[in-house]
């Protein structure tokens, strides 16, 4: 067995003690953070961010006030602003069924046109071929190959589950399995929509029942509990799938998710009501709604998630 495989953060742990040796500034803490994020998957990685925080190179998210506002932080590899969601119980499900999942953070907004544009332009990505009839979708609303202004803080959308996995890799994220997004959604307490219990006037809380996407922000006065926004309407979101018999409390994987092969076809999951939706049941919380994952529409967006206790030092 080589050094490689022996200790696979080996390489993470040099590049840290090097960064430790530096001034504090943003650029140190951008690097800090890209190494931290990569080396989130290998099995010694506890040994990188036990590191990471003791030299004050990334930031716990715990809070000791549980009275205090939600912690957020952006992420210096994208500029997504995320929201911290404390662990702890929560309710899922039609059954109000209880269940505990650990902290992590969440975005705020669905990812946009600029942040996914921003991506291409960083990493070249091109998409695998096998998405059989969506393959000519990719990204299909932007004007030839670079988005509009116009559409420039609007959700991304033309997007499959694998292209959202590469911008997460990208960015050192993930994507929030579907009871890490419903808890984002309906909080502790289980509130049937990220707003509360009232259903009336929809329209004032979310961008439902209209002929394309908006803004990200156009409802900032609608939060959910934790401060997330826009988890119902403008887009449904992809969520991170796992497999049949997983307990709810499981966490996303690696975002290395294999396609499926010439012909064949897995669901996967969407949560939050997108533009074209109105109904009341569409709403809520809970509601679940399965999509091919090589599908590629109009409706469809993603957030991403971190499932590290820490942020970016600042």
């Amino acid at each position: 067995m080589s050094d490689a495989d022996r200790y696979p953060s080996a390489k993470a742990m040099g590049e840290l003690e090097a960064l430790a040796k530096r001034e504090p500034s943003a650029e140190r803490a951008k690097d800090a953070w890209r190494v931290v994020t990569t080396a989130a998957w290998n099995p010694d990685a506890h040994a990188v961010l036990d590191f990471a925080r003791d030299k004050e190179l990334v930031l716990p998210c715990e809070q000791t006030d549980s009275r205090a506002p939600n912690l957020t932080w952006t992420n210096p590899l994208d500029g997504t602003e995320m929201v911290w969601i404390p662990g702890g119980p929560f309710v899922y499900g039609t059954q109000r069924k209880t269940a505990t999942l650990p902290g992590f953070s969440l975005a705020r907004h669905p990812i946009t046109n600029h942040q996914f544009q921003t991506f291409i332009d960083k990493t070249r990505y091109e998409p695998n071929p096998l998405h059989g009839e969506s393959t000519d979708l990719y990204l299909s609303q932007w004007n030839q190959d670079d988005v509009t202004s116009l559409l420039s803080r609007h959700p991304v959308t033309f997007v499959s589950l694998y292209d959202a996995l590469a911008y997460c890799a990208w960015a050192g994220c993930v994507l929030p399995t579907e009871w890490m997004w419903e808890k984002a959604a309906r909080g502790p307490e289980g509130r049937t929509y990220p707003w509360g219990e009232f259903v009336s006037n929809y329209q004032q809380f979310a961008h439902v029942e209209a002929s394309g996407t908006c803004e990200v922000g156009k409802f900032g006065h609608v939060r959910s509990p934790y401060g997330c926004e826009e988890l119902m309407g403008n887009v449904s979101e992809w969520c991170y799938p796992l497999p049949a018999k997983a307990p709810v409390t499981a966490l996303p994987g690696p975002n290395d998710l294999k396609l499926p092969k010439a012909g064949a076809s897995e669901l996967g999951s969407v949560r939050g009501a997108c533009f074209l939706r109105g109904s009341a049941e569409a709403l809520k919380g809970h509601h679940r709604r399965s999509l091919t994952t090589t599908r590629r529409n109009q409706w469809v967006g993603f957030r991403v998630a971190c499932v590290l206790p820490v942020r970016p030092a600042e």
